[in-house]
């Protein structure tokens, strides 16, 4: 994860670059704001591309580690005989990557902003917009690379589209002084987090496909001789709680996510109980169509009715349809919907789809800043 390896090379001041695509036109192997660290030795975490880019950009790197200086390199994979990025790489686009150095020894300050901005990212709650300076008509008061959050920046945009994209020609003040700027304007979404309710095996393969994907993964059970360490060494918590009690300090919101498969029909019932009540994204129960059913009708006797803005969230059997049969394939179905629903995708084989591959199709944004002044 580039997060922990950052921190790794910040704790020991050894060098790194952080490249992100900025742009992109046509098809891509990754979207606007996919990054990775470049290490001095080559080594990489995260990839831009299927592996047709990343040996010419460690190249690029060699240059920004020598340097200091950002560097945006381009590259146009779409079929143009002229140039070798165009013969048989498999895409149809061209993209623009930065590549900055973060550099503890001599920018200190630069580099534990970058942290801040990763860690900012897996503990909030709300989307962030961040700006990186990728030019400027005076390096002496702002130089590129420079990197501007939110509370720096007034921005004009709705709060529910996703900004993403170069913002060109920008006037904003420094120490009393105009600067005219291009933007590389970022939407930083927070990485989801998951409670797993139940910790038998199946859980165990679930919780490993989440964290494969970056989530923060958080296990919920009553027995101590399946919640522990050894059977789920890679989960973000562990929460072990009585027998029919929910647990206390979990914190819900639009961005989590959660699974009830303890297996016991009981406890089921009152972890579906309590989730009714925080309404969290998505809410999957492990079980057939007539269990769900059962649930409903013991929490009616309770006086408790599920609103159908909530029954709409409970996703039961849960899982794609995908033959499943063993814990593994129970957790890549598991985990294939959870993706599907958190990227509002059709879950469709790809081949039937009319339009583009690419989750969203990038359209460059007419955002405008208002006046900044630093």
């Amino acid at each position: 994860m580039i997060i922990t390896e950052l921190k790794r090379c910040i704790q020991h001041n050894q060098k790194a670059i952080l490249a992100v695509i900025i742009d992109k036109k046509g098809s891509s192997y990754r979207q606007v704001g996919a990054k990775s660290l470049i290490l001095l030795d080559g080594t990489t975490f995260g990839v831009l591309s299927g592996g047709c880019i990343e040996q010419d950009l460690f190249e690029h790197a060699k240059e920004v580690f020598e340097t200091g200086e950002p560097k945006q390199v381009v590259y146009d994979l779409r079929n143009d005989n002229q140039t070798p990025w165009g013969l048989g790489v498999g895409c149809n686009g061209e993209i623009t990557v930065w590549l900055s150095l973060i550099d503890p020894v001599n920018k200190r300050r630069e580099a534990e902003k970058m942290i801040n901005i990763f860690n900012r990212q897996y503990s909030s709650t709300e989307r962030f917009i961040i700006g990186t300076v990728i030019d400027s008509n005076n390096h002496d008061v702002i130089s590129p690379g420079y990197i501007l959050e939110t509370n720096e920046m007034e921005l004009v945009y709705h709060k529910s589209n996703e900004l993403n994209g170069i913002l060109e020609k920008q006037s904003f003040y420094k120490d009393g002084k105009e600067v005219n700027v291009t933007l590389f304007l970022e939407t930083i979404t927070p990485t989801p987090s998951i409670i797993v309710f139940g910790a038998g095996p199946d859980a165990a393969s679930l919780t490993n496909q989440l964290k494969l994907l970056h989530w923060h993964v958080t296990v919920v059970d009553h027995r101590s001789g399946y919640l522990n360490e050894k059977n789920f060494p890679n989960v973000d918590q562990l929460k072990l709680v009585s027998p029919r009690e929910f647990p206390e300090g979990i914190e819900l919101s639009e961005n989590s996510y959660a699974i009830i498969m303890t297996h016991q029909y009981e406890q089921d019932l009152v972890y579906l109980k309590d989730l009714i009540e925080r309404v969290p994204a998505y809410i999957g129960l492990l079980g057939p169509k007539r269990r769900f059913e059962n649930i409903k009708k013991d929490l009616q006797a309770e006086g408790v009715s599920i609103p159908q803005y909530v029954e709409d969230k409970i996703y039961t059997p849960v899982g794609l349809d995908i033959g499943s049969e063993t814990p593994e394939e129970i957790a890549l179905s598991i985990a294939a919907e959870i993706l599907s629903h958190k990227n509002k995708a059709s879950h469709q084989p790809l081949k039937w789809k009319r339009d583009s591959i690419d989750k969203a199709s990038y359209v460059k944004q007419n955002y405008k800043l208002k006046e900044l002044v630093l």
